[in-house]
């Protein structure tokens, strides 16, 4: 679910260190799906339920132990542990441990505890959800070990573990507990790209954004542009190239893929100049440019904003304060001002009027 999280955690805050969830509609829809399928497939899939994680997934948590109770757990000094153990050191599936500063985090090894946790949770299930996937933002890569971490592009991961299956060596336990794995690993990775299709089927519903208003919205801006900081809003806006692809979009396919539209050079009079991402979901600062890349850092750097003005108003104090003197509305007669000299000129052909 690595590739849906990282596309729902797209463009939250520097401030959070961008691994934020942030509570919408659409994200909160995507969390519920989450939570229906990981709770119906340890009925479906017992065997593949059990199997121990690789690494222990852990969170912050809201839950206390006095949520816990009943013969499934028993309390350990300031910890609350189930019963159940898994693993030749016996390990507790779940552990409810409280920090030094009073705080508890959840501990599970499997996804049957997950679902325990789940259900004791109750009508804080999206929460807990939610905490656990900020922490956890590639759960493959935490149940089956970081050779399943979530990649973009070709990914053979899988195809290598079947592999290693079939080579004979190996004892039949350890051949078996690779066979679990491989097909809890697929069965995630089928549920992952379900959801990625579904999210962003709901993301293109709800588009603020087009190449089309991308472009339209830095034309006009410029307008106002200029070296003249007690009249020109922005020294200069622009965007990073000049390269359009066909569907209009200036970003590079792969990013396209996760909803980028142009990347935006921005030069306040005021303050060090910065990139802005036009993505599908709004317009957000990103990381900037990395010289030894010789590339930019796609990294959110803040909150997005459907606005671009709004947006380059919280960045520099010297456009908020000259913008207020023009409006949107100046901006669009700019434009129509534009139009209607285009269609004002006489047509050609070859050379000649027509």
């Amino acid at each position: 679910m690595g590739l849906t999280i990282g596309r729902a955690r797209k463009g939250t805050s520097a401030a959070d260190g961008g691994s934020r969830i942030p509570f919408n509609a659409i994200n909160e829809n995507l969390l519920n799906k989450i939570i229906d399928w990981v709770t119906s497939y340890a009925g479906a899939h017992p065997e593949e339920s059990k199997l121990k994680f690789k690494s222990t997934m852990t969170w912050s948590t809201s839950l206390k132990i006095e949520d816990f109770s009943g013969g499934a757990f028993e309390q350990r000094g300031d910890d609350m542990v189930s019963t159940e153990t898994i693993g030749k050191e016996n390990t507790p599936c779940i552990r409810l441990h409280k920090d030094s500063d009073g705080l508890y985090k959840m501990s599970v090894q499997t996804v049957a505890a997950l679902v325990q946790v789940l259900n004791i949770a109750r009508d804080r299930r999206l929460d807990e959800t939610r905490a656990c996937l900020e922490a956890n933002p590639d759960p493959t890569a935490v149940i089956a070990g970081d050779r399943f971490s979530s990649v973009k592009g070709e990914d053979l991961s899988t195809y290598r573990y079947m592999q290693e299956i079939m080579k004979e060596g190996d004892s039949e336990e350890d051949t078996e507990q690779k066979r679990i794995t491989l097909k809890l690993v697929m069965h995630i990775q089928k549920q992952d790209v379900d959801l990625l299709q579904s999210y962003s089927e709901a993301i293109s519903g709800t588009m603020r954004l087009t190449p089309a208003r991308v472009e339209e919205d830095v034309v006009l801006i410029k307008e106002f542009c200029g070296e003249d900081e007690d009249v020109h809003v922005l020294e200069d806006i622009s965007f990073t190239t000049d390269h359009k692809f066909q569907n209009h979009c200036r970003s590079p396919p792969w990013r396209q893929i996760l909803g980028d539209i142009a990347y935006i050079e921005v030069k306040p009079h005021d303050e060090d100049p910065f990139f802005i991402t036009a993505s599908t979901t709004g317009y957000f600062v990103n990381k900037g440019w990395v010289k030894e890349k010789c590339d930019l850092d796609y990294e959110p750097a803040g909150e997005v904003n459907s606005n671009l003005v709004e947006l380059l108003k919280t960045k520099s104090a010297k456009f908020a304060e000259l913008i207020v003197r023009q409006s949107w509305d100046d901006l669009s007669n700019i434009k129509n001002k534009k139009q209607k000299s285009l269609k004002s000129k006489p047509q050609t052909v070859n050379g000649r009027r027509k």
